[in-house]
C-alpha cells in the first residue's frame, strides 16, 4: 500500500504551508503546556517552602523570645543583688564614718588638752627663764667689779666667776673631765634634752646648781671684735683644740615655742636658732654665790 503525504492531499502549496504551520503551532503548545506545568509544580514547591520557613521563623521566634526572658530574669536578679550589696555597704561606710568621727573627737580633744598642757609648761619655762635673768641682773647689781676676788682655788677647781655678771662658770664644756687642775678630753655635742640634763647632773667644783644659760649670758662671754671669750686667755676651754664650737642656750626661739631654742657661736658672735633634736657643745653656768 503506497504511504501518502500532505502533498496528496492539498492540491495547492498555500494550503500545505498553513496545514504545516498550524500543525506547528500545536507542537508548540504542547511544549508550553509541559513548561507551564513544571512552572506550577515549582511555584507549589516554592509556596509549601515558604509556609515551612514561616513555621520555623515562628518557632525561633518563640524560643528567642523565651531566651531573652530568661536572660532578663538573669539580668535583673544580678542586678537587685548588686543593689542590696550596696545598700548593705554604704550602711556600713555610714556607720564606719559614725565612727570616725566620734573617734576623731575624742582625739582632738585629747589633742586639744595636750597642747594646753604644752602651752602650760612653755610658760613655766619662759617664767623660768625670766628669773633666771633677773638673778642673773641682781647678782651683777650685788657684785660690781671690785667686789669679786678671783681666787686660785676656784681656777683649780675648774670654774671662773665672771667679774662683770658674778655668773660662775664651768672652765670646761660638758663631755670633758677636770682632773689635777687640767681639761682632759674633748666636749660632746648633744641634743637639747640631753644638755639641759647633762647641766643638771654636773658637779663641777662639788656644785649641784648648774644649768643651760640663756642667749643673753652666753653673749657676755664674747669678745666684742673678734674670735674667743671675754676672760683672761687660758681660763675657759675650747670643746676641741681647733674649734670654738656654737653652744645651746635655754633661750626659746621667738617664732617656734615648741621644738626650736636659740644656739650662739663663740667665734662669729651671731645667734640662730635650731631644732632641739639637732646636737650643739654645752657650757654649764650657775647663779655665783
Amino acid at each position: 500500500m503506497k504511504n501518502n503525504s500532505l502533498s496528496d492531499f492539498f492540491s495547492s502549496s498555500a494550503e500545505l504551508a498553513a496545514i504545516e504551520h498550524f500543525l506547528h503551532l500545536i507542537a508548540k503548545t504542547n511544549t508550553f503546556d509541559q513548561k507551564l506545568d513544571v512552572l506550577q509544580e515549582q511555584l507549589r514547591q516554592s509556596e509549601q517552602l515558604q509556609k515551612k520557613s514561616e513555621q520555623q521563623m515562628a518557632q525561633n521566634k518563640q524560643q528567642y523570645q523565651q531566651e531573652i526572658n530568661k536572660l532578663t530574669q538573669k539580668h535583673n536578679e544580678q542586678l537587685n543583688k548588686k543593689i542590696a550589696d550596696l545598700e548593705r555597704k554604704e550602711s556600713t561606710y555610714q556607720q564606719d564614718i559614725k565612727n570616725l568621727k566620734q573617734q576623731f573627737s575624742v582625739e582632738i580633744a585629747d589633742l586639744e588638752n595636750k597642747h594646753h598642757q604644752e602651752i602650760e609648761q612653755l610658760k613655766q619655762k619662759i617664767k623660768q627663764q625670766v628669773e633666771n635673768t633677773k638673778t642673773a641682773n641682781v647678782l651683777t647689781s650685788q657684785h660690781p667689779k671690785t667686789q669679786i676676788i678671783h681666787s686660785n682655788n676656784e681656777l683649780e677647781q675648774g670654774v671662773w666667776t665672771d667679774p662683770k655678771t658674778g655668773l660662775m662658770w664651768a672652765r670646761i664644756n660638758i663631755g670633758q673631765e677636770w682632773k689635777n687642775g687640767q681639761c682632759i678630753g674633748e666636749a660632746k655635742s648633744l641634743n637639747w634634752e640631753d644638755a639641759q640634763k647633762a647641766c643638771k647632773d654636773f658637779r663641777l667644783a662639788g656644785y649641784s646648781s648648774w644649768r643651760l644659760p640663756t642667749l643673753d649670758e652666753l653673749k657676755t662671754l664674747k669678745l666684742e671684735k673678734e674670735a674667743g671669750y671675754n676672760c683672761p686667755q687660758g681660763i675657759l676651754f675650747k670643746p676641741r683644740k681647733y674649734e670654738w664650737g656654737e653652744y645651746w642656750s635655754s633661750s626659746l626661739y621667738a617664732c617656734d615655742y615648741t621644738n626650736s631654742y636659740s644656739i650662739y657661736s663663740i667665734k662669729n658672735s651671731y645667734s640662730i636658732y635650731s631644732n632641739k633634736n639637732n646636737k650643739y657643745y654645752v657650757r654649764a653656768v650657775r647663779s655665783g654665790q
